[in-house]
């Protein structure tokens, strides 16, 4: 118990008191200004006023100050008692609620993920990791210049991007869509790709909860499985599977345009003797060697493959027969000019073949292999056009 409102303050700062009684008339300061200055500094703790007063001024500046229970003099003790318990009861309540709080908080800040809640406008609030991801703390330095969650996504092929709007997220509480691949920046302006997942709080219209899961490591492992379906993992050119899908999709590009396109099939001479004279390791430098050369040399429309052991083949668009033999004839002046490891001089043969309407892919390899052999039947490092 105090002297005055002056000394009443110093106590409730000393101690924080779960109910403050006061009576509205004290000296140095009198009960309205000490309700007051509490909730300067706590607007949950519970006041009880007792008084004498009971005009309608009085109790309009007691409301606006939050006091929770009036008690007019003289004082009915069972009315007291009971807003007293009142009172207790309902700072248990908010003890309690703002332990769940905590409890919730610290879930959500133990997340790995990314989680925000944001309703149409803007973010709301955002756990510890999708401030870190960003570097800042603040909702207000968050927003600025960035209005949705969207602007902070990526543009890039392969990837869920929109800037300006939010509308996107009904797609996901609707479950017209399962999920959004999305890639955004970190503060260390890394690129990480995520995983987005959205639902809707129950009773509670336009507001959601967005979790980004970070697929960063399982998008690369995808990439290099990917490329290891499509390429040669000795010579890292396309494998002979892939450069078939290119061939399929030039042919009805061709068909469809009218334009040509020649394969150059071509393999290295007498590469068996390579192999068995300096062993296979040997030989396998002699191929990486000869695709590097090969692939510079090449434009970047041109597709180029390992079609098995030594023998390779290259797509070239918009080329005819003479563009193709031109191309080839470079290739093998490249590849003659050439020092190996180990080796020294190797040499290549050369079979090419232009694309004629209604023209199978069996039927234009066939073709460029018979080219090939007749090369080989010639002499070996030279270039023979199919008729």
């Amino acid at each position: 118990m105090s002297k005055n409102g002056e000394e009443a303050f110093e106590l409730f700062l000393s101690f924080r008191p779960d109910v403050v009684i006061t009576d509205i008339k004290m000296s140095v300061m009198n009960g309205l200004e000490l309700i007051r200055r509490i909730r300067s500094v706590d607007e949950k703790v519970q006041i009880i006023i007792t008084t004498a007063y009971d005009d309608n001024d009085f109790f309009i500046r007691a409301i606006e100050y939050g006091v929770n229970h009036f008690i007019l003099k003289p004082i009915d003790h069972e009315k007291f008692l009971q807003s007293l318990q009142q009172s207790i009861y309902q700072s248990l309540l908010e003890k309690e609620l703002e332990k769940q709080k905590q409890y919730t908080r610290t879930i959500i800040d133990f997340q790995e993920n990314l989680i925000c809640i944001m309703n149409d406008e803007y973010l709301l609030d955002f756990n510890l990791s999708f401030a870190n991801f960003f570097g800042i703390k603040e909702i207000a330095k968050l927003r600025e210049g960035k209005r949705h969650i969207s602007d902070y996504f990526v543009e890039e092929p392969g990837y869920f991007y929109v800037k300006g709007q939010n509308e996107w997220i009904r797609s996901l509480i609707d479950r017209t869509i399962d999920f959004l691949k999305v890639k955004m920046l970190s503060q260390q302006k890394e690129e990480k790709v995520f995983l987005l997942k959205a639902t809707s709080f129950p009773h509670e219209q336009g507001s959601y909860l967005v979790v980004f899961t970070d697929i960063t490591a399982l998008e690369e492992e995808s990439r290099r499985n990917e490329f290891l379906a499509m390429k040669d993992p000795l010579t890292k050119v396309y494998n002979r599977l892939k450069f078939d899908e290119f061939f399929s999709r030039e042919i009805n590009r061709v068909n469809r345009y009218k334009s040509k396109f020649s394969i150059i099939l071509f393999d290295i001479d007498y590469f068996k003797k390579i192999n068995d004279t300096y062993g296979h390791d040997v030989g396998d430098c002699v191929l990486v060697r000869l695709c590097e050369m090969i692939q510079q040399r090449l434009r970047d429309c041109d597709i180029f493959a390992r079609w098995g052991g030594e023998e390779f083949i290259i797509l070239t668009p918009a080329t005819d027969k003479k563009g193709a033999l031109h191309l080839a004839e470079a290739l093998r002046a490249l590849v003659e000019k050439a020092t190996f490891p180990m080796v020294g001089h190797v040499t290549c043969s050369f079979g090419v073949c232009e694309y004629e309407e209604g023209m199978s892919k069996e039927k234009m390899v066939k073709r460029a292999d018979e080219a090939l052999y007749k090369a080989k039947r010639e002499g070996r490092n030279r270039v023979i056009v199919s008729e």
